[in-house]
């Protein structure tokens, strides 16, 4: 069978007007978000990105666990070379894993500027059989009509949107030395528009946290319980960022359902930067039965929270008479009080996506709170659906990582920052003896076979933090508040018997940690690592990432310089290194010395 081939075209738009306000917008073939992927399990799937933009950049596949293909993720420094301006790569992979997965820009921060897109794996029939689909209704006629919803899922991908480009916003926080949280909008499939909150919507927010907050609904930039450091100097802020609101009167997306089709499968997607964001649809329960791509049992709630990266597939039942109802999509955080917007149709007309209905039986309020009698997902309740689906019941390497907030600058999955540009490194994959040289914090390393835990520290300072890994899937054993003084998960175990699901946690791509703001936290994930490989393991909040907190899992290395690497691949890499010399004559260079430099140097004189 021939593969399925897909082109993403990228390119750069100048002042274009998107939501009513002009900015520099990053387009994939002519639109933001890009043009779907869509697959079917089993498939041989070939995506050449075409870079025809002014900046170096590669794309990721996320969610995507490239079995037998690592060169193909797209993580520059990692798997490959950044892709020069002008240059195109074919990304080549087996569609394993059926799902609702993503792509997006893995370089800098552009993803943030319009490169993302969905990227569908339908289940081959085999699979589509192990939905949980006779809990959600043991009518017949209602489970064939839950596999047809799940075939042809409606996306809701919400995403924070800026109206200032994110390399203006990485230059104006190191000028600065101020986070610039707070954004203009949340958008849908990339609609939506500016709503400034009126002062009485804001009020009800006040709270010890942010006692003030600005037009925007953002906590002050001189609030030290957000922006903690001496250092930081929030009065030379452009005063946009925090101060300036407009409302426009742009279109809503809207979702089309039909009542004669009984459900519809929503997939709640986070393709944004910075917020979690919490979604709900007035008068429409959520039956979630799948996260990250994978089944799991279905529970029946009012709301979830989706962060950056993460996606969750629900059921509704189209069981109204028809009628408008509006789709909720709250930023869940401390920093900023926003909401976004998209209608359910159930009859579609001219006038629908111009302005939201009146609301019917919300479930959440423009915060995000949840409202009186309503229910919210909690995620570490899914229980992975088959059965058969659960982890292995002892692991044989811990590897304990610290997260950090360094300086107003840096952030660390474990100690120190990982420099995520990784502009004149060889790719790990093509030269694994390169790591003896590199800070050890930052690339643990195991063999092949090994049964891995990972315990995610958070250290006191640390807000909730989407850390997405890629590869293959983990299993979510614990998440809890308090230390983790124990060396291994067994001892941890024995100690806090509670914490702790073996049987059947859940199996994720994408794991949220606990506000450790005031208070320690931790989570641990356990999964097997079954072929050689670099596996990027990182914070998807753009900023966090860009300050250093992440790491490369060597997983393999010995096996993963015996890798028979494709010549297509060999000879893409030695072009790319010449053109990227070329570019480095006449060049712009990133915030941060080189990354090698940088992990040397805190390999050298190494600090903790």
């Amino acid at each position: 069978m021939n593969p399925s081939h897909y082109i993403l075209w990228l390119v750069l738009t100048r002042s274009h007007t998107f939501i009513g306000v002009e900015r520099d917008v990053y387009f994939v073939n002519g639109k933001t978000p890009g043009p779907p992927i869509e697959v079917t399990q089993g498939d041989d799937v070939e995506v050449t990105v075409i870079n025809n933009v002014d900046v170096q950049t590669t794309i990721h596949f996320h969610g995507i666990e490239m079995k037998e293909t690592p060169w193909s993720d797209g993580v520059p420094g990692i798997t490959m070379r950044m892709m020069e301006p002008g240059m195109q790569f074919t990304h080549k992979f087996k569609a394993t894993e059926h799902g609702l997965h993503w792509y997006h820009a893995h370089s800098r921060a552009i993803y943030g500027d319009g490169v993302r897109g969905y990227f569908i794996v339908h289940p081959d029939m085999s699979h589509l059989d192990l939905g949980g689909w006779s809990s959600i209704s043991s009518v017949a006629t209602d489970v064939a009509a839950l596999k047809a919803a799940h075939l042809a899922p409606k996306i809701v991908a919400g995403y924070d949107w800026t109206h200032w480009t994110s390399e203006w916003e990485l230059a104006e926080w190191t000028r600065t030395k101020t986070e610039l949280l707070c954004i203009d909008s949340i958008l849908i499939n990339g609609k939506g528009r500016v709503v400034c909150p009126t002062k009485q919507t804001l009020d009800k927010y006040l709270n010890d946290v942010h006692p003030e907050l600005t037009v925007k609904g953002c906590a002050l930039p001189t609030n030290k319980n957000i922006q903690p450091f001496d250092d930081s100097m929030p009065e030379l802020l452009d005063p946009k960022v925090f101060f300036q609101c407009k409302n426009t009167t742009t279109p809503f997306e809207v979702i089309e359902v039909s009542k004669d089709k009984k459900w519809a499968s929503i997939g709640f997607m986070n393709m944004g930067v910075l917020w979690d964001i919490k979604y709900a649809i007035d008068d429409h329960p959520l039956y979630i039965y799948a996260a990250d791509g994978q089944f799991h049992r279905p529970k029946k709630v009012d709301a979830v929270i989706v962060p950056p990266g993460e996606r969750y597939v629900a059921m509704i039942k189209l069981d109204k008479t028809g009628g408008d109802y509006t789709i909720r999509a709250a930023a869940q955080v401390a920093p900023q009080v926003i909401s976004g917007y998209a209608v359910l149709s159930y009859k579609k007309t001219a006038e629908t996506e111009k302005n939201l209905p009146a609301p019917k039986n919300p479930a959440i309020g423009y915060g995000g709170e949840l409202l009186s009698g309503k229910t919210q997902l909690d995620p570490m309740t899914l229980v992975p659906f088959p059965d058969s689906v659960k982890p292995p019941p002892t692991a044989n390497v811990t590897v304990l990582l610290h997260l950090k907030r360094l300086t107003s600058l840096e952030w660390a999955l474990n100690h120190d920052p990982f420099a995520a540009f990784l502009e004149e490194a060889d790719p790990l994959l093509f030269s694994p003896g390169e790591m003896k040289n590199l800070d050890p914090d930052l690339v643990p390393t195991y063999p092949v076979g090994s049964v891995v835990d990972v315990v995610l520290i958070s250290d006191i300072g640390n807000p909730r933090h989407p850390i997405h890994k890629h590869g293959t899937k983990a299993f979510v054993l614990a998440q809890a508040e308090g230390e983790f003084p124990w060396s291994t998960v067994a001892e941890a175990q024995k100690a806090r018997p509670e914490v702790f699901n073996l049987v059947n946690p859940p199996y994720r791509d994408g794991f949220h940690t606990l506000d450790a703001v005031t208070k320690p936290a931790f989570i641990v994930i356990r999964y097997l690592v079954t072929e050689p490989s670099v596996t990027f393991f990182h914070c998807h909040i753009n900023i966090h990432t860009f300050g250093g907190m992440a790491v490369a899992l060597m997983e393999g290395p010995e096996a993963v310089a015996g890798l028979q690497m494709p010549d297509y691949y060999i000879k893409w890499n030695e072009e790319a290194k010449a053109k990227e010399a070329a570019h480095k004559k006449r060049t712009m260079s990133g915030r941060s010395p080189s990354f090698l430099a940088r992990l040397h140097r805190h390999a050298h004189g190494h600090h903790h």
